[in-house]
């Protein structure tokens, strides 16, 4: 889970490239205090980005990750 403080930024969320097709990215507005939660599959099958801005005012990004203990 992803917490965004700070300033708005677009989060931006495609499908992995398969058999050389590109699609265009769906991208989110996350603004201070939204939760974004990637859970399933969406790691495994859907890239993501915040993308680089010349001249961005200042955010921060709390993540929250699971980690199992062997």
């Amino acid at each position: 889970a992803t917490v965004s403080l700070g300033n708005p930024r677009p989060f931006q969320l495609r499908p992995k490239q398969s058999k050389g097709v590109r699609r265009r990215p769906l991208t989110l507005q996350l603004g201070w205090g939204d939760l974004l939660v990637m859970g399933g599959s969406i790691q495994k099958t859907w890239e993501h980005c915040v993308p680089k801005r010349p001249h961005a005012d200042p955010r921060l990004v709390v993540m929250f990750r699971q980690h199992d203990a062997d």
